[in-house]
Parts: structure tokens; sequence; C-alpha cells
């Protein structure tokens, strides 16, 4: 089991440290930096679905170099611990939001642009009108106000990236 201190400094058993006065073989090194690096990210790995932009983010804040942390993440893609396409998929599905929202809020968790398109691609925001107009009426359709309950889901609807046409459809349906 490998630990990394804050100071970037690698602590290994006795068992897989070099003797001392011997020379450091720099594969070897790295060969280990790689090891501690997958040891260090596996319980990050085991909470949720990350993306690789979230796991190479990760690596590189425990100190670990830029090229550790990308064949780190190489290794957990190669391994399916992490997969973009998957996790475009889980957040898409968790996620009330519209095309624009969902590609901003991919591209902030790191996804690449191409796993994000593929992603959106068969996705339509006239899909769900429907849900969003029982959304809306739920929320907002209590307030006595029209003109406040219009206002108020308008903001959340332009909030979660929803264009200007869809938001009209829900508003004109709900309210």
């Amino acid at each position: 089991m490998c630990v990394t201190m804050p100071s970037g400094i690698y602590i290994v058993p006795a068992s897989g440290s070099p003797e001392k006065g011997s020379t450091v073989d720099p594969e070897m090194l790295s060969d280990l930096q790689n090891s501690c690096a997958r040891d260090d990210v596996q319980l990050f790995l085991a909470h949720s679905e990350r993306s690789s932009g979230q796991l190479r983010k990760k690596v590189l804040s425990l100190s670990y170099s830029g090229t550790v942390a990308d064949s780190t993440v190489a290794w957990a893609e190669e391994y399916g611990f992490v997969d973009d396409n998957r996790f475009c998929t889980m957040f898409i599905a968790s996620r009330t939001m519209g095309l624009a929202g969902l590609k901003m809020e991919l591209a902030r968790r790191g996804v690449p642009e191409a796993a994000v398109e593929t992603a959106l691609a068969p996705i339509s925001e006239t899909d769900n009108i429907q849900d969003l107009v029982r959304q809306v009426s739920k929320k907002y359709g209590h307030l006595e106000n029209r003109e406040t309950a219009r206002r108020r889901a308008l903001a959340w609807l332009s909030r979660r990236g929803f264009s200007g046409e869809t938001i009209h459809r829900v508003l004109k349906e709900a309210l």
C-alpha cells in the first residue's frame, strides 16, 4: 500500500523501497508512482461515477506529475473504472436541464466535448415538455400572483439551460 503525503512524498512499504545506497532506476520510480497513484484514487472512484477529467484533476491535486495523472486515467479507462460515455448517460438521466445547461455542466466536470456531443445527440428538449409542465405547475402553480409565478418559473427554467422556445411553451401550458 502506498500513501501520498501532502508534500508530494510517496511512502511505500519496506518491501517495495530500494536498498540503502543503491541507485534508483527511473523506470522503477515511475512504476512505483503509478502504482501509488492508482492506490490513492481507488477510494475516489468507489464513491460515485466520475469523468476522466475529474479523475485527472484528483490525481494532480495529490501532487503527482501530469505524466502519472495521464497514465492513471488511461489505466482507469482501460479497466472500465472511468467511462465518459457512461458518466454522461448517468448525469443526463439524473438532471432536469436543457441542452445548453447539460453541455455546460458536463464540460465543467471535465468530460471531453466528443463524449458530450455523442450523449446529447439523441436528446431533444421537446421530448420532456410534459414533465416540465408538471414540475412547473407543481412548483409555481399554487402562487396566487400569476406574474410572480411566471417570473419565478422563467428564472428556474433559464438557470437550467432550457431554450427560449421551450420556456415559452412550458409557461404557456403550465401557467
